[in-house]
C-alpha cells in the first residue's frame, strides 16, 4: 500500500467548556491564537501553532450531524481525540485508506476566518475521516492544508513556556498488540515496532506510543489517568529550556510533577482532562 500519509499535522484536545480551557492554556504559557469557528462543523477551537505543527482545544458551540460522535464522546469527559495526519492530499489518502479496508468518509472541505495583519482571510482545509469501527483506540483523520501560509505563521509559534513542536502522543491500551493490524492499514506494512507490550507507531515524523496502564502508570508516575478504559493519554511537547518553561509554570501556580531531570509532567487537572509531557527532546 502507498503511504498516503507523512506524520502528525496537529492533534485535538477535545473540550467540555472552552473558556475555561482557553483561560488553562494561557496559564500553560501558550499563545493561544483567538477564537476560529467552524460554522458547517459546529465547532469553535483555539490553536497553539509551533514551526511545522500544532494543537488545538475543540468545543461544541451547535449541534450538528457532523460533531455527534464528538458530543459523545465528550459525555466521558474530554481529553485527547484525535491525531490529526498530514498528507500530500485528500483525495490520494482516500484512495489509499479505501484499498486498506478502512472505509474512509469522502473529502470534507471546509474553512474558518482568520485575522492576519489586520484583514480577515479564510483558512480552508479538506479532511478525510475514518469511521469509529477503524479506530485504534485514538481517531485518525486526515488533514490536507489549502492554505497553509493562514496557519503556520512564525509570529504565532512564540510561546512564553519555550514550546517549540509536538514529540509524540501516548496511548492507554490494555491490549497494545492487538491494533498493530489496524495501525498498519494506517502507516504501511512495518511502521509498528513492538517492546514487549508496548508499541511505537511510525508516523512518519513523531510516533505514536501506545502503553498498557502498568506500563503507563510506570512510565508517568503520579499521573492519574482521566478514563478508566483505553484512551489517547498523553501529549509530549518539545521547549526550548525545560528549566525556563519549569520556572514560568511555577511562577503562574501550575501543579507540576518532575520524575527526573529530563521531563516536566503536567497532570490533566490543569489542562483540559490532558496531561502534557515537555522535554527538550
Amino acid at each position: 500500500m502507498m503511504r498516503p500519509v507523512k506524520g502528525i499535522d496537529h492533534v485535538v484536545v477535545m473540550v467540555d467548556g472552552i473558556d475555561a480551557a482557553q483561560a488553562a492554556y494561557e496559564r500553560l504559557g501558550f499563545q493561544v491564537q483567538p477564537r476560529g469557528f467552524h460554522k458547517k462543523l459546529g465547532t469553535a477551537n483555539h490553536l497553539m501553532i509551533f514551526e511545522r505543527d500544532y494543537f488545538e482545544i475543540l468545543g461544541i458551540v451547535e449541534d450538528t450531524e457532523f460533531n455527534a460522535e464528538r458530543r459523545e464522546w465528550l459525555k466521558s469527559g474530554g481529553g485527547l481525540a484525535n491525531v490529526a495526519l498530514a498528507t500530500d492530499g485528500a483525495d490520494l489518502a482516500w484512495q489509499a485508506f479505501q484499498a486498506a479496508g478502512l472505509q474512509p468518509d469522502a473529502p470534507l472541505a471546509f474553512d474558518r476566518a482568520v485575522e492576519i495583519d489586520g484583514r480577515t482571510e479564510q483558512a480552508r482545509f479538506r479532511t478525510v475521516r475514518i469511521p469509529k469501527r477503524h479506530m485504534p483506540v485514538v481517531g485518525l483523520f486526515v488533514c490536507e492544508h489549502l492554505t497553509p501560509q493562514f496557519v503556520y505563521r512564525p509570529e504565532w509559534a512564540r510561546h512564553p513556556n519555550g514550546a517549540r513542536g509536538i514529540l509524540g502522543v501516548t496511548v492507554i491500551a490494555e491490549q497494545p498488540a492487538k491494533w498493530i493490524g489496524t495501525l498498519e492499514k494506517y502507516f504501511g506494512a512495518g511502521a509498528v515496532a513492538r517492546d514487549g507490550d508496548t508499541l511505537r507507531v511510525d508516523t512518519g515524523t513523531q510516533p505514536i506510543r501506545y502503553l498498557a496502564r502498568e506500563a503507563y502508570a510506570a512510565r508517568y508516575p503520579g499521573i492519574v489517568p482521566v478514563r478508566p478504559d483505553d484512551h489517547p493519554a498523553l501529549l509530549r511537547l518539545r521547549v526550548e529550556s525545560l528549566s525556563g518553561c519549569e520556572a514560568l509554570l511555577r511562577k503562574n501556580g501550575v501543579r507540576i510533577l518532575k520524575p527526573d531531570g529530563e521531563r516536566l509532567l503536567v497532570p490533566p487537572s490543569e489542562a483540559a482532562h490532558l496531561t502534557l509531557e515537555f522535554a527538550e527532546r
